[in-house]
C-alpha cells in the first residue's frame, strides 16, 4: 500500500478539500492511504481554528483523509517556511510516506521546483526594503527571474508548495511531491469566506460549499457554541501583553526591528483584540504577520522554539485504512505519535501544546462540557 500526506488546516473542511483528495486517488495507484498533518488550535494566518482540532480530523477522516496527525500550534503559527520545514519533518519522521500532495495555483511542478532552487539567491535590501516581506520577496524574484518565473510567489498554495519543496530537499527526503491544480467552481470558496459567513453567523449556502458530513459538524457545533473566537478572550490577551515590558516583548516570535515599543504603546490603548489588530498595521507586515506576533507575544512561543524540529506529534483521528499505516510505522517512526497525552505531561514541548489547547478553548461562547486537553484521546472511526 502506497501512502501519500497533505498538510492542511481544514479551517474548516470544505469541497475545494474534498476535489483535492478525490484528484490524489485518480492520480495515484489503487490502495493509496491518504494522511494528513493537520494544524493545531492556532493556524498559520495567525488565528483561532475555527473549531477543535479533534473535530476539524473527524470531518477531514469523514470526507475521504484516512488518518490526521497533528503539526503542534508552536508550528502551526509560524511563517511559510518554518510551518513548511515542521511539517515536513513530522511527515518524514513518520515514514513509509511516498508523496507530499499540496494544492497549487499554477500546478507546475518544473517552475515550482525551479523557485525552491533560486529563491536562496534573494537578498531583500535597498529598494525592496520598505515593502513586507512576502511583497519584497517576489519584487525581487521577479527582479532577477523575470515575471513568468516569479508568478509562483503570488498564490499562498504556490509559496507554501515552494517551502514544502524547499524542505524536502533540505533533508534529502525520497518523498515525491504532487502538486494538484486549485479549481474555482460554484460549489469551491475559500476557508477565509466560509469563517467571515460564520463569524457573521451566517450559515445561509453553505451547505453548497462543504461536503455534507463536514457541514453537519459545523453546523452542530455553531449550535451548541463551540465555535472559537479570539474577541472572547481579547481581555486576556490585551492584559498579558501589557504585563509585559519591550524586553520581554523582543524576545518573541516576528517581534523585529524595534516593533516591541509599537506593540506596547497600542496595547496600553487597545481595549479589545479587533482594534489592537487594526493599531498595529504597518506597511512592512501582513496581516498574517501581525496576527502571528500578537497570539506568539501572548503564548510566549520564541524565534528559537519555531525554528526547532518537532518531538511529537498527536494522532487525531484514524480509520480502518489509517490503522493499517500506523501499525506499519509503530516500530520505526521516528518521532513520539501520541494517542494518550497524560502519558507524556513530563515533555516540555508537549505541555506547551497542552497549555495552548486549554486557552482556546476559553475562546469558546459555551464553554460548559469541556475537559482537560491532556484527557482528550483520539477519534476512531
Amino acid at each position: 500500500m502506497k501512502t501519500a500526506a497533505i498538510i492542511a488546516e481544514y479551517n474548516p473542511f470544505h469541497n475545494g478539500h474534498a476535489y483535492q483528495i478525490e484528484q490524489i486517488k485518480k492520480i495515484l495507484p489503487e490502495k493509496t492511504a491518504v494522511i494528513a498533518v493537520m494544524s493545531g488550535s492556532l493556524v498559520q494566518r495567525g488565528e483561532l481554528a475555527l473549531i477543535s482540532k479533534y473535530e476539524r480530523a473527524r470531518a477531514a477522516v469523514m470526507c475521504g483523509v484516512d488518518a490526521v496527525f497533528e503539526l503542534p500550534s508552536v508550528y502551526s503559527c509560524a511563517p511559510a517556511n518554518l510551518f513548511a520545514a515542521a511539517a515536513v519533518h513530522i511527515i518524514s519522521a513518520l515514514g513509509e510516506v511516498d508523496y507530499l500532495c499540496f494544492g497549487s495555483e499554477t500546478a507546475d511542478i518544473e517552475l515550482l521546483y525551479s523557485a525552491a532552487e533560486k529563491s536562496g539567491d534573494i537578498e531583500l535590501g535597498g529598494v525592496y526594503r520598505d515593502k513586507s516581506y512576502p511583497a519584497g520577496f517576489y519584487e525581487a524574484f521577479k527582479d532577477l527571474y523575470g515575471e513568468k518565473q516569479a508568478r509562483v510567489f503570488k498564490g499562498s498554495n504556490d509559496i507554501l508548495g515552494v517551502e514544502y519543496i524547499c524542505a524536502l530537499k533540505k533533508t534529502n527526503s525520497g518523498i515525491t511531491p504532487l502538486a494538484v491544480k486549485r479549481m474555482g467552481s460554484d460549489y469551491i470558496t475559500s476557508a477565509g469566506a466560509i469563517r467571515e459567513r460564520i463569524y457573521n453567523r451566517d450559515f445561509s449556502g453553505l451547505k453548497n460549499f462543504m461536503p455534507e458530513k463536514s457541514f453537519e459538524i459545523l453546523e452542530s457545533l455553531f449550535e451548541n457554541g463551540k465555535i472559537a473566537d479570539i474577541e472572547n478572550i481579547s481581555a486576556a490577551v490585551i492584559s498579558h501583553i501589557n504585563r509585559l515590558d519591550t524586553d520581554e516583548i523582543a524576545r518573541f516570535a516576528e517581534v523585529r526591528g524595534g516593533f516591541e515599543f509599537k506593540i506596547k504603546k497600542i496595547c496600553e490603548n487597545s481595549f479589545d483584540y479587533g482594534s489592537l489588530i487594526t493599531n498595529l498595521a504597518s506597511k512592512h507586515l501582513t496581516n498574517s504577520q501581525t496576527r502571528r506576533m500578537v497570539l506568539n507575544i501572548f503564548f510566549g512561543i520564541t524565534r528559537g522554539e519555531q525554528k526547532k524540529t518537532p518531538e511529537f506529534t498527536n494522532l487525531l483521528c484514524i480509520n480502518g485504512a489509517g490503522q493499517e499505516y500506523l501499525n506499519k510505522i509503530k516500530k520505526t517512526a521516528k518521532i513520539k505519535i501520541i494517542s494518550r497525552p497524560a502519558d507524556f505531561m513530563q515533555e516540555p514541548e508537549f505541555c506547551r501544546n497542552i497549555f495552548i489547547d486549554n486557552i482556546y478553548k476559553l475562546a469558546y461562547q459555551n464553554k460548559s462540557g469541556e475537559i482537560c486537553a491532556v484527557k482528550e484521546k483520539p477519534v476512531i472511526l
